[in-house]
């Protein structure tokens, strides 16, 4: 299970919650490739559990990669629908994340206990993943939310 995070503006997301069968073609068609997205690979789950100290809940808007935002429709895009932040709901997210520093992050991830409490893939330390992977991936997730609340722009979370 691959997490993803791609722009959108207000109106497509409009657009998208209004004919959800175009999510498809909005992810993965052929201009899919041309727009920008940040892959958190398997790191999601890790990053979702540093930031709020449980395997599926927490606070929003900190909760937003397993719980938070608007699915579009019941289209299934890999894991269940692609959910939608709008642009003022990305602003709030960026001003928490703010205040979660990538060190910060650094020091809360616990490979061993990562596997202990099967946080997805459950299989950190076998498969070589280490604490930069998830920092690595944090930063990138940080930087984008962070850009979008500062052009007024929404995002689509997905798993595939």
């Amino acid at each position: 299970m691959i997490g993803n995070l791609r722009p959108a503006s207000d109106a497509e997301i409009e657009r998208l919650l209004a004919s959800p069968g175009e999510i498809t073609r909005f992810l993965f068609g052929g201009d899919a490739s041309r727009r920008e997205r940040v892959d958190l690979d398997r790191a999601w789950h890790a990053i979702h559990f540093v930031l709020n100290g449980s395997r599926l809940g927490g606070e929003q808007p900190l909760n937003f990669l397993v719980d938070t935002g608007t699915p579009v429709g019941e289209v299934d895009v890999g894991f269940g629908p692609a959910r939608v932040l709008t642009s003022q709901q990305v602003k709030v997210l960026a001003l928490a994340l703010s205040a979660v520093d990538p060190e910060e992050v650094r020091g809360r991830v616990d490979l061993r206990q990562l596997g202990e409490l099967a946080i997805y893939p459950g299989t950190w330390q076998r498969d070589g993943m280490d604490v930069d992977y998830v920092v690595g991936k944090y930063r990138d997730m940080r930087e984008l939310v962070a850009r979008l609340a500062g052009n007024g722009l929404g995002m689509i979370l997905y798993i595939n």
